[in-house]
C-alpha cells in the first residue's frame, strides 16, 4: 500500500510566503511521516493561473492532484488543509475530495483548525500563548475572512467567547464577511469602555489577501481603529508561523 499526503491551501504567488508557510508545512509533515509522498494543491483558481503565468509552475487543483496521485500508484490518501474553520471553502474542498474518493482504497481528511467542541478551548489556549505578552492590558482583535454562512457565524461566536475568557473579555473576532464585522466589534468595545492599545492579528494560516484589509491604507483595520481613538498594533504574521497552531494542525492530521 503506497501512502500519500495532500496539503491543501488557497495558495499564494508570493515566493516568500510559499516558502515560510506552505512549503515549511510540507517539510514538517515529511519529518514526522516516513515513506509518505507529499503533494500540494491550491484551491484558488486565480492564484494557480497567476503563478503559472508568472513562473511557469503548475500547482494543481485538489481534483487534479488526486488524479495525478492515483496515476502515480498512491492507494491510501490523507488530506490536510490550512483552513481555519469548516466554512464554504472547506466544504467545497471536501466535495472535490469525495468526487474522487473511489480512486483510492482509503481517503482520510484532517479537520480544520476549529470544528469540534474540544478545538475551541485548544485554539483559545494557542491564541493566549502566542499573543498574551504582546496584548498585555490592551485588547485583541482576530481578523478573519468569515462568510455569510450560519455555521461559520456560529463557529466564530463560540470561538470568540473561548478566547475572550482567556483575555478577561478583551478579545474579539472581526470578520470581513458576514455580520461579525469590525463595526460590530467597535460598538462592543465602546460599550465596554475599552481604550488604548488594540493588537490586531490575521486569523488565517497565511497573511495573504488579508493584508490589504489589515494595515497600510485608508479604511483598513489599522486606519479605522486609529480614527476611533485606539492605538492599533498590527501583527503581520499568519498562524502558520507559530508552533502553537502548527501543533493543532498536526494533531488533527494524526487523528484523521
Amino acid at each position: 500500500m503506497k501512502k500519500g499526503f495532500l496539503v491543501v491551501s488557497r495558495g499564494s504567488v508570493d515566493e516568500d510566503i510559499r516558502e515560510r508557510y506552505l512549503k515549511e508545512l510540507e517539510l514538517i509533515i515529511g519529518e514526522r511521516f516516513e515513506d509518505v509522498e507529499i503533494r500540494a494543491a491550491y484551491t484558488d483558481d486565480k492564484v494557480r493561473k497567476e503563478l503559472r503565468d508568472k513562473t511557469g509552475e503548475k500547482v494543481p487543483s485538489v481534483k487534479a492532484a488526486m488524479l495525478a496521485m492515483k496515476e502515480d500508484g498512491i492507494t491510501e490518501l490523507t488530506v490536510i488543509s490550512t483552513h481555519v474553520v469548516s466554512g464554504y471553502d472547506y466544504r467545497k474542498m471536501s466535495e472535490d475530495i469525495s468526487s474522487c474518493g473511489t480512486l483510492f482504497q482509503r481517503v482520510r481528511v484532517a479537520r480544520p483548525l476549529v470544528e469540534i467542541e474540544q478545538d475551541f478551548d485548544l485554539c483559545a489556549r494557542a491564541v493566549q500563548s502566542v499573543y498574551r505578552d504582546k496584548v498585555g492590558d490592551g485588547c485583541l482583535i482576530l481578523m478573519a475572512r468569515g462568510a455569510d454562512d450560519p455555521d461559520t457565524e456560529e463557529t466564530m461566536e463560540k470561538l470568540e467567547k473561548a478566547i475572550a475568557d482567556r483575555f478577561d473579555g478583551r478579545a474579539y473576532i472581526a470578520t470581513l464577511n458576514g455580520s461579525r464585522g469590525l463595526t460590530r466589534v467597535l460598538m462592543d468595545m465602546k460599550r465596554q469602555g475599552r481604550t488604548g492599545k488594540v493588537v490586531v492579528v490575521p486569523f488565517s494560516f497565511i497573511l495573504g489577501e488579508l493584508k490589504e484589509h489589515l494595515c497600510g491604507g485608508e479604511n483598513t483595520f489599522e486606519d479605522r481603529l486609529s480614527n476611533q481613538g485606539y492605538e492599533p498594533v498590527i501583527v503581520e504574521n499568519g498562524l502558520g508561523l507559530y508552533d502553537a497552531f502548527l501543533r493543532l494542525y498536526l494533531k488533527h492530521l494524526y487523528e484523521a
